[in-house]
């Protein structure tokens, strides 16, 4: 069977993805510091304190989707020193662990994607984002560097960034408009579609917006 490889799989958007993929009959390793709420015989549970060293299993693998993160909305000025080192190894450096360990794994002559979640805060972060803004930035980065890198190649890597979503982190973003907010499956949905799609256009990077539509009498 068709497979995704998940890291970051007990979050929201995961979670979606995850049951998205199990309708379309894929199976899916599933690596996450925390218990999951999918269980199923095609998904294959691996819990982890951290994401360094991971011995994939690459094989019929179609996409790794990195989907772990962390957000804490606090001003500079008050972050200890604790929230700075998780702020950054839950959006950069774990990032960059999953990776390397995949990559080391992955032949190029495969035809492979590999998603990493990131934030619009990677084109406008303000403020009580800001560490969490340039961990995201720098996986914007990265992704257009491994582009280069990979250029030969048919791994393609893509960066999906979106606003606030409907979850628990989003309701921790203050002044948020509730018709602002994303819904997750939607995400999911956007996602499963874009990487299924197998011709050999592709969007490297890819923003997430809720429309606003107004209607006028």
């Amino acid at each position: 069977m068709k497979k995704w490889i998940i890291t970051g799989a007990s979050g929201s958007v995961a979670t979606a993805c995850i049951n998205i993929l199990l309708a379309n009959e894929f199976t899916v390793d599933a690596y996450s510091r925390n218990e999951m709420n999918v269980h199923d015989k095609n998904v294959n549970f691996y819990k982890r304190h951290d994401y360094k060293e991971i011995n994939f299993d690459v094989e019929n693998c179609e996409c790794l989707l990195i989907a772990q993160g962390y957000f804490k909305y606090q001003l500079v000025e008050n972050m200890s020193a604790d929230d700075l080192r998780l702020t950054i190894e839950g959006n950069f450096s774990s990032q960059i662990d999953v990776l390397h360990a995949f990559l080391k794994k992955v032949k190029r002559d495969r035809r492979i994607d590999v998603v990493i979640l990131g934030s619009t805060s990677s084109y406008e972060a303000g403020s009580g984002t800001v560490i969490y803004g340039a961990a995201k930035a720098g996986i914007l980065g990265l992704i257009k560097a491994l582009n280069k890198e990979y250029v030969d190649t048919d791994i393609r890597f893509w960066l999906v960034s979106f606003g606030t979503l409907a979850n628990e982190m989003g309701s921790k973003v203050p002044n948020q408009e509730l018709e602002s907010l994303l819904d997750v499956k939607m995400v999911a949905q956007e996602i499963f579609d874009k990487v299924n799609n197998k011709s050999n256009l592709w969007q490297p990077e890819i923003i997430i917006r809720r429309r606003h539509i107004r209607t006028k009498y």
